[in-house]
């Protein structure tokens, strides 16, 4: 079965899958899946040692090995759930009396990716789903008899400088050999629990040592041949090593040039119910050149995952919670003026958080609230507050149409024995959808401590997707407790990534900003919510402090958010007369754009983000524009240098065509400069200048490459 360029086939016992990009193989036997090459297949680069027969390509300690009748099939699927782009799916399944087994691999057209997942069931029968799959012919997919090849089944490896040999690692999710020696390897560790961490990103890096035997953790690994100038990227599929399940205390080992990716997140305990239970994913890809080389491929492994949908996925949203009345004053009179003055603004999205509910949490204003076991006292819990809504939530919403204006509510998943109630969940969410046409919903206190807990979790925003045809849209909060991370199955919605308050001084711009810099190589921007406060609120909290929200100003405060997806985390009825006209105007601008801004690649130029120099954010749209977000925060420096992102050595002597869209003049001003600037690198390099009349300002400028290039 071919799509597109993808295609998949199955010949002496060498299963064969890619497009025209990248192509895998491994040997396919009773006793599973054993790598057998990586190949770019525009450089012609093959990128795993030839005849290694170390390991298999996965591996856990509950089946130490496989020794199983398979079956293969293939199928094309469309659009996942509403989310997903069409890609060609391989699965393998492995049956025996006591374990069945699936392998799964992804392909997706004109992109160099391969993703993998895996998933076991003990104790059952296998049974083909042959809903969505056409099986290969019956010559590809019958089984060979063990005797035609033999892997063997190693557990120890000997190095060259070492007489004591090494335990290989028991459980993992995929199996590189590498072939070449030279190259440096970085992997990028991310971190969520952002209610106690606000150092988000950390990269480790090293060279390939043939006696080193090395764990690091990540979600992302590159490894970058220093002499060919290319690479391959690891992605782990999985959560950030603090919600890691069964952690083994690192993502990916090396001994040597062998490599594996560590930890299912798989215990005992779970294989016992019967089910099937996924393990984390993994995905691989090829790119070239250097770090831009590296953001691209990242850029088009998300675009696997999901489509962006402009109309769903690129709005300006609101939340009450920010001013910390929680569900004080949440009723159908205040949420009916908030919508007033979010229509003013331009905000196109009001979210109501916890309080709208008939029932109360423990962050409720009213004492003995629950965190969980929400229908242990019947299923009234989700029902509309009697006493805040006495007319239910239809004049809200028919309010908030008029207003053109998408209501969203808060909802936290009962966790109660590993999400027991999520079926009632999912019959809660669509009974909003159905009856009120909510779809923005903020998923919060969900505790994840088990993969049969992780499953069914899963299988509630699966199943909602799946009958809204991908209407419904999740906001993942980051904040807390155990959750999916950045990687593990967010294709279902964007991430609600921070709590920060001026009530407690942890809410400053340049904080905000510096999470959105580090995290939009390794996350699209417009997939975090990046918030933005009433900067007037709790000034004696920040004392003299010239970084304060207060000295910065609403529209530097906003600005720092315009290209990921702005959280307005406030009251809107608390804001300020001064502070409105300029907000509205930015938010025009940002409306204006977001589209662009939202399908192009966002990367961090100048300095990092630390109040007191000059830094940005460029989003590149296409081969020859983009737009550019620059700050000069608190410095007497009056200009900042900024070496671009473009190809190697094209932006050296290259002409920009330089347009302001908006420049910030004090705290409460805004000014658009008439005409265009044509821009030109400074003297004897490919960095370019650009100056801002004071600190604390900020501007918008969108280039376009001159035609004189």
């Amino acid at each position: 079965m071919i799509l597109s360029d993808c295609y998949a086939s199955l010949e002496n016992q060498i299963l064969t899958a890619g497009n025209t990009l990248i192509e895998r193989q491994w040997k396919l036997t009773h006793e599973g899946l054993f790598p057998l090459s990586l190949l770019d297949k525009r450089k012609d680069t093959e990128w795993l040692e030839p005849g290694d027969e170390t390991a298999a390509a996965f591996a856990h300690p509950i089946v130490p090995g496989i020794n199983a009748d398979f079956t293969l099939s293939e199928s094309i699927v469309e659009n996942e759930n509403g989310f997903a782009p069409a890609h060609l799916k391989v699965i393998i399944h492995w049956s025996s009396p006591t374990i069945d087994l699936e392998a799964t691999i992804r392909l997706y057209p004109n992109k160099p990716v391969i993703r993998q997942s895996l998933s076991y069931r003990m104790n059952s029968i296998f049974a083909e789903n042959a809903t969505n799959a056409k099986p290969f012919s019956q010559a590809e997919a019958s089984p060979l008899p063990p005797a035609a090849i033999h892997i063997p089944s190693v557990t120890q490896l000997q190095l060259d400088n070492n007489h004591n040999k090494l335990t290989l690692p028991k459980d993992f999710l995929d199996f590189i050999p590498l072939a070449p020696l030279h190259c440096k390897w970085t992997s990028v560790k991310l971190l969520d629990v952002t209610d106690t961490n606000n150092n988000l990103v950390n990269l480790e890096e090293g060279l390939l040592y043939p006696n080193e035997k090395r764990m690091v953790a990540g979600n992302f690994l590159m490894l970058h041949n220093q002499l060919t100038r290319d690479g391959i990227i690891l992605v782990k599929e999985g959560p950030t090593p603090l919600a890691h399940l069964q952690y083994p205390g690192g993502d990916f080992q090396f001994i040597g040039k062998k490599l594996w990716l560590l930890g299912s997140g798989i215990a005992e305990s779970d294989l016992q119910s019967n089910e099937w239970i996924h393990a984390y994913g993994t995905a691989v890809g090829v790119y070239h050149g250097e770090e831009l080389g590296q953001n691209q491929w990242i850029h088009q492994y998300y675009q696997s995952l999901k489509v962006t949908d402009p109309a769903r996925d690129l709005y300006i949203m609101s939340n009450t919670w920010g001013d910390r009345s929680r569900d004080g004053r949440v009723s159908e009179a205040f949420i009916r003026i908030e919508l007033e003055h979010a229509a003013r603004l331009g905000i196109t999205h009001v979210q109501i958080d916890d309080g709208w509910q008939n029932g109360a949490t423990m962050n409720s204003i009213i004492p003995g609230g629950t965190w969980g076991d929400y229908y242990s006292n019947g299923d009234q819990f989700w029902d509309v507050h009697p006493e805040r809504f006495p007319n239910g939530f239809a004049p809200i919403v028919q309010y908030a149409q008029e207003l053109h204006i998408e209501l969203g509510l808060w909802f936290s998943p009962d966790s109660t024995d590993d999400f027991t109630y999520w079926e009632q969940d999912a019959a809660t969410l669509l009974r909003l959808w159905k009856e009120h046409g909510v779809r923005y919903f903020k998923l919060d206190g969900i505790t994840l401590r088990s993969k049969i807990g992780e499953k069914r979790f899963l299988q509630m925003m699966s199943i909602l997707a799946e009958l809204s045809a991908g209407s419904i849209y999740f906001n993942l909060d980051t904040t807390a407790q155990v959750r999916l991370g950045y990687l593990y199955h967010t294709a279902y919605g964007g991430l609600f990534l921070e709590n920060r308050y001026t009530d407690r001084g942890s809410y400053y711009p340049h904080w905000t900003l510096r999470n959105l810099w580090r995290l939009c190589p390794y996350v699209p921007a417009n997939k975090l919510q990046m918030e933005f406060l009433n900067v007037d609120r709790n000034q004696h909290m920040y004392g003299q402090d010239p970084l304060s929200p207060a000295a910065c100003g609403i529209a530097y405060a906003f600005a720092t958010t315009l290209f990921a997806s702005p959280l307005a985390w406030m009251e809107l009825s608390g804001l300020a007369q001064q502070h409105r006209e300029p907000l509205a105007k930015l938010i025009g601008l940002y409306q204006r754009i977001k589209d662009e801004l939202g399908l192009g690649l966002v990367l961090p130029i100048g300095q990092e983000p630390s109040g007191a120099g000059w830094t940005g954010l460029q989003c590149i749209t296409n081969e020859k524009s983009g737009y550019l977000l620059l700050f000069r925060e608190w410095t007497h420096q009056p200009t900042g240098a900024f070496r671009l992102w473009g190809e190697p050595g094209e932006a050296l002597g290259a002409e920009l065509e330089i347009v302001c869209l908006v420049r910030s003049h004090g705290q409460h001003g805004l000014e658009v400069p008439e005409g265009n600037v044509a821009l030109l690198p400074i003297a004897g390099s490919d960095s370019y200048e650009f100056s801002l009349p004071e600190r604390l300002s900020f501007g918008l400028y969108q280039y376009k490459k001159s035609s004189r290039i």
